[in-house]
């Protein structure tokens, strides 16, 4: 179905080709999960199925692709767009028109379909994709989440043989993930189409994916086979590539690494907990298990479930403005009803964030969690005496004085680019500061070094991966020394490498005074860096506590549509089983 030899491309302007001898034949009906660093080219590679390399998208492209047999370089885009389906990591590249069913219909109208066709394909992919209730919806009022399921069924109406998914759920929450997954699991058994799809979100994929092809930052692939086969016989070179892992496949690494023999390879949390199950573990090497399922990643909440009480923890979650106060506040929030057009968007809440807190804010897609994050700098405005920062009411704050005590990393890094060029982007905020050249070279420099960007520096911010474009938007909201800082999904189009590097920079941060609000989706991530969680649910504030307290509220993670993360399911139940 999908032939690509000696495949090499060179972006117009850059000289490293990102693509450099791409030699892969994927069959009929196969599901694909491409891997990759940053920048590695994922997105690139795909973009020549469908002809938009080298149709569209300029600069030095050599070798054969096919896709059913068609040379994609001489078959018209529009011709190829039958066949392949291509969903972006970015929804609001791809969508065009202003309604959800209009945006659905779009491409089966250029199809010129039967209406009572079109009829039945638009209500079985919106009940698909589970967007029944906002057919009639205006598509600027969708959440991130809503936008990226509505591009996934705009390209199901085409009914392609090829279903390109790139980073299909990095805007979804976890319940939003699961839905597309399960959608996804029944298109694979249907056996009519073939799946590629880059995903970082590995616990969840394992049992749809027949293969594994990983892109190195060499522009070829260094791996190709089963998922057991790829993830354990290159473990090391894919860490050094720094390419995002199943949490089970690092687990049963670090009990090797202790000296416990596992004869099995497990990919699913389910295969980790029955192999934990069968093995006949020593009071020593039971010890040594606990350690590698703990390990770095659910230190504390382990420690949290042998040195804390229960009740204890259950005290502080519905009291948490008690322990607050005993410490100088970053942020208060007193109750009040948060309004737009005379419509209420975020109800009546007590909200207390103590300076140095490292706090997420989770909740399902449409929840509040960003429109919470801009009624704390300003960009929507409350009334009086309800938001303070730093002990004063934001009322009071300029804008300029605000962006000098809160940096704001938004969710699309390109709503915050403001120049052409990556260093002026960096040296944007510096501007304003009264620093001399040499000063203002010195730290874009040392910003470039620490993000992996210098070799970026002329280069346009909006011609950067996604990554990139990631790393760059945070860089520049660090380099001006802000005390506050708020990430909307940090690592969103992160490798594995730089997403914990910027949530380790986040944690140092933490340490010398610095306030820090993330808001995701990764709970694995909340797990491994937050000490507070707020959840919110229909602009409603349900929970504000420690981490540990949220993952023993199961009720709570239920209703709120969020899940326990790998780290944290198998180390309680490795616990459960070892009693």
């Amino acid at each position: 179905m999908i032939e690509m030899h000696d495949v090499r491309f060179t972006y117009a302007g850059t000289i490293k080709p990102v693509l450099d001898g791409i030699d892969v034949m994927i069959g009929n009906n196969e599901t694909v999960l491409l891997l990759g660093a940053s920048g590695a080219g994922k997105s690139s590679l795909v973009l020549c199925l469908n002809g938009l390399i080298p149709n569209s998208i300029y600069g030095e492209f050599s070798g054969v692709v096919r896709v059913g047999g068609k040379d994609t370089s001489i078959t018209p885009i529009a011709e190829l767009a039958r066949q392949v389906g291509i969903v972006f990591q970015d929804p609001e590249a791809q969508l065009v028109t202003m309604k959800v069913e209009d945006e659905i219909a779009f491409g089966m109208e250029n199809l010129c379909l039967d209406p009572s066709e079109m009829e039945r394909r638009i209500e079985a992919a919106l009940q698909q994709t589970g967007l029944s209730e906002f057919r009639q919806w205006q598509i600027d009022k969708l959440s991130g989440g809503q936008k990226q399921r509505l591009a996934l069924a705009s390209v199901l109406c085409m009914q392609p043989r090829i279903l390109v998914l790139d980073e299909p759920t990095a805007n979804l929450d976890p319940e939003g993930t699961r839905e597309l997954f399960a959608v996804l699991r029944n298109l694979r058994k249907s056996g009519n189409y073939t799946i590629i799809m880059i995903e970082h979100k590995l616990d969840d994929v394992m049992d749809i994916a027949d293969r594994v092809l990983v892109l190195g930052k060499n522009g070829r692939i260094i791996a190709d086979g089963h998922p057991r086969k790829v993830f354990y016989h290159k473990y090391d070179e894919l860490i050094q590539e720094g390419v995002w892992l199943p949490y089970s496949v690092k687990f049963t690494h670090e009990l090797r690494k202790r000296g416990i023999a596992v004869a099995e390879s497990p990919l699913t949390v389910k295969e980790t907990i029955s192999m934990l199950e069968r093995i006949r573990l020593t009071g020593e090497t039971e010890e040594l298990a606990l350690q590698a399922a703990t390990g770095s990643v659910s230190s504390r909440i382990a420690e949290a479930a042998n040195h804390t009480d229960t009740a204890h923890i259950f005290a502080e979650d519905m009291q948490p403005g008690l322990a607050a106060a005993e410490k100088e506040l970053a942020i208060e929030i007193r109750p009040a009803e948060f309004k737009r057009k005379n419509e209420c968007i975020l109800q009546p809440m007590h909200l207390c964030v103590p300076k140095g807190d490292f706090l997420a804010i989770v909740g399902k897609n449409g929840a509040g969690k960003s429109t919470l994050a801009r009624y704390m700098i300003k960009l929507q405005q409350a009334g009086k005496g309800v938001i303070y920062l730093h002990g004063r009411d934001l009322v009071e704050w300029s804008v300029h004085n605000i962006t000098k005590e809160i940096g704001y990393v938004f969710q699309n890094p390109e709503h915050q680019f403001v120049t052409n060029r990556v260093f002026d982007e960096l040296a944007f905020g510096l501007k304003g500061m009264q620093l001399s050249p040499d000063e203002i070279y010195s730290r874009v420099e040392q910003m470039l070094d620490r993000f992996g960007l210098k070799k970026y520096i002329d280069a346009n911010p909006f011609q950067l991966s996604h990554g990139e474009k990631r790393r760059l938007s945070t860089a520049s909201m660090l380099i001006t020394g802000q005390r506050l800082l708020i990430l909307d999904e940090p690592t969103f189009g992160q490798d594995g490498r730089n997403a914990h590097q910027l949530m380790q920079l986040m944690k140092e941060l933490q340490e010398t005074g610095h306030t820090i609000i993330i808001i995701s989706h990764d709970m694995g991530l909340i797990a491994e860096y937050a000490d507070h969680a707020v959840v919110l649910k229909t602009g409603r504030l349900i929970f504000h506590g420690t981490v540990q307290a949220l993952f023993d509220r199961k009720e709570l993670l239920v209703e709120a549509g969020l899940n326990l993360p790998p780290s944290v399911e198998i180390e309680r139940q490795f616990r459960a089983v070892s009693v």
